[in-house]
């Protein structure tokens, strides 16, 4: 899903994404409810993958990406949300986009990764994804004899 927080190209009114308080030009008032929780609704669902990115890293995105296709493909259903900055509705000039990526970001649109124990046993084993290897024991972690 590319979330840009409001209906952009309807007018500028809240939508579902916008966070709650924000002032648009169809929303004068503001908007009254919290932002619906998509990623906590894709987890919910069983999506095998579920992240979230801002473009400000297109390596990340490329890697987000490649990852949900590969699980989609055997595992299950997957789930991207990507900020993408409304510049026309909030007023962000062409050439300052991945200025406010990153402000948004450091924010409230951390880049996050949920993956269901299949997916990353698969992700591990199949393609490579060393991360998704469990971790092994340390001696500290191990019984005392």
């Amino acid at each position: 899903m590319l979330d840009n927080e409001v209906y952009g190209n309807t007018g500028g009114q809240e939508s579902g994404m916008t966070n709650k308080g924000q002032v648009l030009k169809m929303a004068p008032l503001g908007k009254k409810f919290e932002k619906m929780d998509m990623v906590g609704m894709a987890k919910l669902a069983g999506c095998a993958y579920v992240a979230t990115v801002v473009p400000n890293n297109p390596r990340r995105v490329e890697s987000v990406i490649k990852k949900a296709v590969l699980v989609a493909r055997e595992i299950g259903p997957t789930y991207i949300q990507a900020y993408t900055s409304c510049n026309i509705e909030y007023s962000i000039p062409t050439d300052k986009v991945m200025e406010d990526a990153k402000s948004v970001e450091n924010d409230r649109y951390q880049f996050s990764e949920h993956l269901t124990e299949e997916a990353k046993h698969y992700l591990a084993t199949r393609y490579g994804y060393k991360e998704y290897l469990p971790k092994p024991a340390t001696a500290a972690a191990l019984p005392q004899a």
